[in-house]
């Protein structure tokens, strides 16, 4: 048999509230009545009725906190996950708008950079140097090629924290994403009006400097 439900114990409650009160009243009116006429016995024979019904009337109201408190667990549980599963639908939908942008950086970057080549090198030597291991010359002349590239643009700020960043965006998983047909100008002031959960901040800032990049890279 399935346990009531904690509307039906409200009701139940209200009900033996409402009848406590009624017993409660006729128990007194006999009891004085007993104590007028000094029968004790039916007196103390009262009085016992009286306790009991009190006493079923507190176990209910226990019984029905207890159900609230299981309630109010079962409702916080609730708003936790569906407050994950918003940061879930943030987090895929961040990356479907920007994703192509990053990818459209890139592009232009090892456009400049002189191709894929120096790229790849410039990209393994950061590797390398970010370790204090030794790099190639072919990879130290290339990550100074790319030093001096977004030394270009500095005020804009482009670094090599904001690239690796972007290469983060740009490499996460085409599954996630539908197709998004927005300019790069929508994009842009979409990522400055929206309001992003902790773990994608990180990416606003580099974003915001490659959006920058893109337009004055395109038009020189």
């Amino acid at each position: 048999m399935n346990d009531p439900s904690t509307s039906q114990m409200q009701n139940v409650l209200k009900d033996r509230i409402k009848d406590l009160k009624n017993e409660t009243s006729d128990l007194m009116k006999e009891i004085v009545g007993y104590i007028d006429d000094g029968n004790m016995n039916e007196c103390l024979r009262n009085l016992g009725n009286l306790e009991d019904t009190l006493k079923n009337t507190y176990e209910l109201v226990d019984r029905l906190s207890d159900r609230i408190d299981e309630l109010e667990r079962n409702v916080n549980e609730l708003k936790q996950e569906l407050n994950k599963l918003k940061d879930q639908v943030k987090y895929v939908k961040f990356f479907a708008d920007y994703r192509d942008w990053a990818k459209i950086f890139m592009q232009l970057l090892i456009e400049k950079l002189g191709g894929t080549d120096n790229w790849h090198k410039a990209e393994t030597g950061l590797h390398y140097r970010n370790r204090n291991e030794p790099m190639t010359e072919k990879e130290s002349e290339c990550v100074e090629r790319l030093t001096n590239l977004l030394k270009e643009d500095t005020d804009i700020g482009l670094g090599f924290t904001d690239i690796k960043l972007l290469l983060e965006v740009r490499d996460t998983s085409n599954i996630m994403f539908h197709k998004n047909n927005q300019t790069s100008r929508e994009a842009e002031m979409k990522l400055y009006a929206e309001t992003l959960p902790d773990n994608l901040k990180i990416y606003k800032p580099p974003l915001k400097k490659a959006f920058k990049t893109i337009s004055r890279w395109r038009s020189s």
